[in-house]
């Protein structure tokens, strides 16, 4: 018979077996009892829940430095300590950081004390942060207290960057016994500490104006009694124009730099309206004032307004300015004046008439262009060059002269379309010039006149002052613009600028023969010049030089890939016939290529031959020079042609020593 104090002892037994039961089935895990287990190293902290699920953000520093946040229709507002909108970039930074804090290591949390994981504040440590995460209805997703950042990195083997760590208690229940080692995560470049270590009040909006960049519609830009206006169509997709105080084009890049920079432009500090006296001015007199209207972005919605106003410095040398915001009529923002390291500032605004304004002569689609007429007040007939076709049918570029029609320089026409659509003037010379004599534009020297499929024409005169600057203004306006000499020659007048750049018709179906020279003549004896004939049907090559038969020598390789070279080959800018410097050069031609072509009659019979030469020389003696004149027989202009085209022609086409 078994004693009464066995009995007992499997009755206690017997109960604590049966806790142990309850408190499995209850809570899944005997954690309660012999402690939990800590999450193992290279997983995250917290993994079951998304960033939008979180709508309450509360970070409390000691016992009672506490700030929260709660989410309203996608903005972050802060509602302690005080009442206003919060950053919504660095809230979203925190939660992104929390949602993905990567484990390294772990402590049972009686393995380190608080003072060596940062949980209580000493001499080098400024104290914990606890951060707790919530959704709307106030359901828990993540509670932790971040300690101090501790000595070991995380070495990332895909770029070698090494990450800081820090300690992180979580204080759920079922996480509370260990002590983590966590890293922030990549995007992040720094951790949670950091940003926190800058004061909470930092977390607050320091944008002194809040801005939805895609429905802003008009902004107004007032400053020195002066006024600015730039307005587009709520639509978005027009462009942005100035209507004050001039009615002109916009830079788009300068108008979307401006906005942008107002989006992200931060205040250094925020004082509260009643803690700080603003020295008092004259009515308008303030140093600039923005106002920024927005479209209601659902249908029937009214235009809102968001108006900044910046009071000038005190004193006059001073860094930072103080600014107030209709949106939030309780503050004062002190917004950098002069450019900081990592910021905007005011003076990298555009905020000026000629920073914003387009500083292009013309702005129009290039596939719009229908002709262009160029008139040089020296010449009695204009140059006109139009979109016509090919002999396959294919768009081209013409040019017409007079009665002649030719292809036209497509290499010039591109010059000319960039010189007015992409090259910047050099300043504004007038917005309301009355005297045109002294910009050489009464008369003007030259005129553009460009037809467009669609709207009116793009009409510009250009001169030359008597100081010899460069101006140009578009009919219709007012304005005088400086243009710089580059922009004002590129407005090709004369005749020869726009002759096709293809250097000579070259057809390889009517090749006869060829003849290549090279000069000086270093052989006494014989004919040192490459005569070759060829035959396109049969691709047949025959060769002679020193009036012997030197075809077996021929590399027909070189000499078809100079056929092809030969039938593409442009140059890269006409000269005028009376050029001294290219007539000097050819005196002494160092190559001279001649082809003759069939001519055949409407039947395809053969009917004579035609007869094409060329010559080229250096532009220097220098070993170093890179610019070759050249003429074409029969053609009164000169050329110019560069050093690898040259070299192309003169590679020898025979596999001996070269000539």
């Amino acid at each position: 018979m078994l004693s009464r104090r066995f009995t007992l002892i499997l009755a206690i037994i017997a109960i604590m077996a049966g806790s142990m039961a309850a408190i499995h089935l209850s809570n899944k895990d005997l954690g309660v009892i012999f402690g939990t287990t800590s999450e193992p190293a290279g997983s995250l902290l917290y993994s079951d829940f998304e960033l939008s699920d979180v709508e309450e953000l509360i970070i409390q520093k000691g016992g009672s430095d506490q700030t929260r946040f709660v989410k309203r229709q996608g903005v972050w507002q802060m509602i302690t300590p005080v009442r206003d909108r919060a950053d919504y970039a660095i809230l979203q930074t925190i939660i992104y950081a929390a949602r993905h804090l990567r484990i390294e290591d772990s402590f049972k949390s009686r393995a380190i004390t608080e003072e060596e994981s940062g949980m209580r504040a000493s001499a080098s440590n400024a104290g914990p942060y606890q951060i707790t995460l919530k959704r709307g209805g106030g359901q828990l997703l993540a509670d932790f207290t971040v300690g101090r950042r501790s000595a070991w990195h995380r070495l990332d083997e895909e770029d070698g960057h090494l990450h800081e760590t820090f300690f992180v208690k979580p204080r759920e229940k079922s996480l509370d016994d260990h002590v983590y080692v966590c890293s922030s995560p990549k995007k992040v470049p720094f951790n949670i500490r950091r940003i926190l270590d800058r004061g909470l009040s930092r977390l607050r909006d320091h944008h002194p104006v809040l801005i939805d960049q895609k429905s802003i519609s008009g902004i107004r830009i007032r400053s020195e009694g002066r006024e600015i206006m730039l307005s587009r169509s709520p639509d978005q997709s027009s462009v942005w124009r100035m209507m004050k105080p001039l009615e002109t084009r916009t830079k788009p890049a300068m108008v979307n730099g401006l906005i942008v920079g107002l989006s992200q432009m931060r205040a250094i500090r925020i004082h509260e309206r009643k803690s700080i006296t603003i020295p008092p001015r004259p009515p308008g007199a303030f140093l600039l004032q923005l106002e920024l209207t927005s479209k209601g972005s659902g249908t029937g919605q009214s235009s809102s307004s968001t108006i900044l106003t910046i009071e000038p410095p005190a004193p006059p040398e001073a860094d930072t300015v103080l600014a107030t915001s209709e949106e939030r009529p309780g503050l004062v923002f002190e917004l950098p004046r002069n450019p900081v390291a990592g910021g905007i500032s005011l003076a990298q605004l555009p905020l000026k008439v000629d920073q914003l304004r387009d500083r292009t002569l013309a702005d129009f689609e290039i596939s719009a262009l229908r002709s262009m007429t160029i008139h040089q007040s020296t010449r009695s007939s204009s140059i006109h060059v139009f979109l016509g076709k090919d002999r396959t049918g294919r768009p081209r570029w013409t040019l017409q002269e007079k009665n002649q029609v030719s292809p036209a320089n497509e290499a010039r026409v591109a010059k000319v379309l960039a010189s007015l659509t992409r090259d910047e003037v050099v300043g504004f010379a007038s917005n309301a010039a009355a005297n045109l004599s002294r910009y050489g534009l009464s008369p003007p020297t030259k005129r553009i006149l460009l037809e467009l499929k669609q709207g009116e024409p793009v009409d510009i005169i250009f001169g030359r002052s008597p100081e010899g600057r460069c101006f140009a203004m578009r009919q219709g306006t007012s304005t005088v613009a400086e243009i710089s000499p580059a922009s004002y020659t590129s407005i090709a007048a004369e005749v020869y600028q726009w002759q096709d750049s293809l250097l000579m018709p070259f057809s390889i179906v009517d090749l006869s023969a060829m003849k290549i020279e090279h000069f000086p003549i270093s052989v006494p004896l014989g004919d040192p010049a490459l005569t070759l004939k060829y035959k396109f049907l049969s691709e047949e090559w025959s060769a002679r030089q020193y009036e012997e038969d030197v075809t077996p020598a021929l590399n027909k390789h070189r000499a078809n890939q100079l056929l092809k070279f030969m039938e593409e080959l442009r140059v890269e800018q006409w000269l005028n016939p009376a050029s001294p410097a290219a007539a000097r050069a050819l005196r002494s031609p160092s190559f001279r290529l001649t082809a003759i072509f069939q001519e055949l009659d409407e039947e395809g019979e053969l009917k004579g031959f035609r007869e094409s030469s060329f010559e080229l020389a250096a532009a220097s003696s220098s070993p170093r020079n890179r610019i070759f004149y050249g003429k074409v027989t029969g053609n009164p202009n000169y050329f110019v042609i560069g050093s690898e085209a040259y070299s192309s022609l003169k590679s020898s086409l025979l596999d001996t020593a070269d000539p």
